[in-house]
């Protein structure tokens, strides 16, 4: 929908355009501030005066404010127009390229909000800093080209700026990019590791070929479409982003002196340089706060830290935690590690080549958990394996540690897990046990002195055998039920250690009587024939029944 046409002719109102255009020349205090109150007259008012601009602006990118019922035509952006109306001063109306530049941000974001925040990759905040305006690029009535510059070009890599656009003065960029330009030369920014490309005071002293083109490639076409992204390269965003850093680089292994190859950032493809390094951008307020939180950490492990959520360690890995009480609690170093954007080696790693170290972690919160009294001194302990070579992993799901922990015990009692699948065995898993039912693996006590485990351990399942008795079988005050029984496995039934009864016996009765026939198929080859009570008596000493 048209304005109506006023029936004035146009060039009575050429003051009126003339006063638009002379504008440009006055100063800052010949406008009227934004935002103001007073009365609006819309759109048809201004149009009597207007209509070179309300055409412009018809044919132009704004056209849509004029005819939107959430807007108010003209005063959407010149504020209300009666005073100005009134006295047709420019005092009285609001002319936005008069205003500050942090104004006109202001006045244009109420509609291009999302674009103030993503200019160039940064923000406006740089263009601030320059003391540029939105309407220093964009002028609002002109009418829309028939093309965007240069149609159909986009530069996809840095080498596709070489050949396609020529170079500029690095003080051409700085004109709009000065905050990028200040940040190249801070420490805290990767440790000012690229103040040779910046512009400024080192002009003079850099390399030859250093400065933006070494990373941006040439930017004329950029410089004359008044500053289209797609026509200059940024690494973070370009196909040869990662080999335009290893150009300068090139001592930098990706993996080793990273993160490792089996890392799932790294399989899945999702990591790169710009994961950690963002060139010019100052480090997350997060990392340089007073009391940094895990919030630090997920931006590059975030697989490795959401597996935290179900696991017992879940309160320590919540994204508020304080890092000194959450990741940095075991890993010794994070907030350095963090601040160096990756450096490996300020960070102590769970997996390294002292379980002490790890032990110590661990026990820095576990040191009251009385299932843990004896895992510094344990057998475990005594032979340089840490929490992690049975644990596997500290964000092991709650309710699977025991389980994920006993599934390593073959790893290294692989004899014993062989036991396990000889035709007479322990129904354990048979029966959903496991290897902690009988062992303690944090227990200081050994297998051979323990006997808790050689009896004890046995007659809780086995209660038909638990005595006390008046005649106990004397096996006890030797090896205990293991005497007789192999607990994991056995090729004989009754999981004995020899094939029949006699060859077990005699092992420790090698005195028997004389009149105790031992000639096959005497009746003393079976002491159980006779000895029915083996395993204690209340009633004969010698275990008669």
């Amino acid at each position: 929908m048209r304005f109506p046409r006023p029936r004035t002719p146009r060039w009575l109102f050429l003051p009126a355009v003339l006063l638009l255009l002379a504008a440009a020349l006055v100063t800052d205090d010949d406008t009227a501030p934004w935002p103001r109150t007073g009365d609006r007259v819309g759109p048809a008012r201004c149009i009597e005066c207007h209509d070179v601009a309300a055409d412009l602006i018809a044919e132009g990118f704004h056209a849509a404010v004029v005819h939107s019922p959430a807007a108010v035509g003209c005063e959407t952006c010149h504020g209300p127009g009666a005073a100005h109306a009134g006295d047709e001063a420019l005092e009285s109306i609001t002319y936005p390229p008069l205003l500050a530049p942090e104004v006109q941000v202001r006045l244009c974001g109420q509609c291009h909000a999302a674009e103030a925040r993503d200019h160039a990759g940064g923000g406006v905040e740089t263009f601030l800093e320059a003391g540029l305006g939105c309407t220093e690029c964009h002028p609002v009535h002109e009418k829309r080209p028939d093309a965007a510059p240069f149609p159909g070009v986009r530069f996809l890599s840095k080498a596709a700026t070489l050949v396609g656009s020529d170079g500029v003065d690095d003080t051409t960029c700085v004109r709009c990019h000065p905050r990028q330009d200040r940040l190249l030369r801070e420490p805290s920014v990767c440790g000012g590791g690229h103040a040779d490309h910046a512009a400024g005071s080192l002009h003079d002293e850099r390399p030859p070929g250093h400065g933006c083109v070494t990373c941006h490639g040439h930017g004329a076409r950029h410089v004359e479409s008044g500053g289209l992204a797609r026509l200059v390269s940024r690494p973070d965003r370009a196909r040869d982003g990662v080999a335009t850093c290893r150009a300068c680089h090139a001592d930098v292994d990706p993996e080793t002196f990273h993160w490792p190859a089996d890392h799932p950032a790294l399989r899945g493809g999702q990591a790169d340089c710009f994961t950690c390094h963002r060139i010019h951008v100052p480090p997350p307020a997060e990392i340089d706060s007073e009391v940094p939180t895990n919030r630090t950490c997920v931006a590059c492990h975030g697989p490795d830290y959401h597996g935290l959520a179900d696991s017992v360690h879940a309160e320590l890995g919540r994204l508020d935690t304080p890092l000194s009480e959450g990741c940095a609690g075991c890993h010794d170093g994070a907030l350095e590690h963090a601040r160096s954007g990756g450096r490996a080696a300020l960070v102590a790693s769970l997996r390294g080549p002292d379980p002490g170290q790890l032990r110590a972690a661990c026990m820095s919160c576990h040191q009251d958990h009385e299932a843990l009294r004896g895992v510094a001194t344990d057998r475990h302990a005594r032979r340089d394996l840490s929490c992690l070579d049975c644990h596997e992993s500290p964000a092991i799901p709650r309710g699977r540690v025991r389980e994920r922990a006993e599934a390593r015990c073959a790893a290294c009692h692989a004899d014993v897990a062989a036991r396990f699948r000889l035709p007479n065995h322990h129904p354990t898993a048979e029966q959903g046990g496991g290897c902690t039912d009988c062992h303690d693996p944090h227990d200081i006590r050994t297998t051979r002195l323990d006997r808790r485990l050689r009896e004890q351990d046995c007659t809780d399942c086995h209660r038909a055998y638990r005595g006390p008795f008046v005649f106990p079988h004397r096996v006890q005050m030797r090896g205990g039920c293991t005497t007789c029984h192999d607990p994991h496995g056995s090729p004989n039934r009754r999981l004995l250690h020899q094939v029949t009864t006699q060859q077990n016996c005699i092992a420790c009765h090698g005195d028997f009587p004389s009149f105790h026939d031992q000639t096959q198929g005497s009746v003393f080859t079976n002491c159980l024939n006779c000895h029915t009570r083996i395993h204690g008596s209340n009633h004969s000493r010698y275990l008669f029944r």
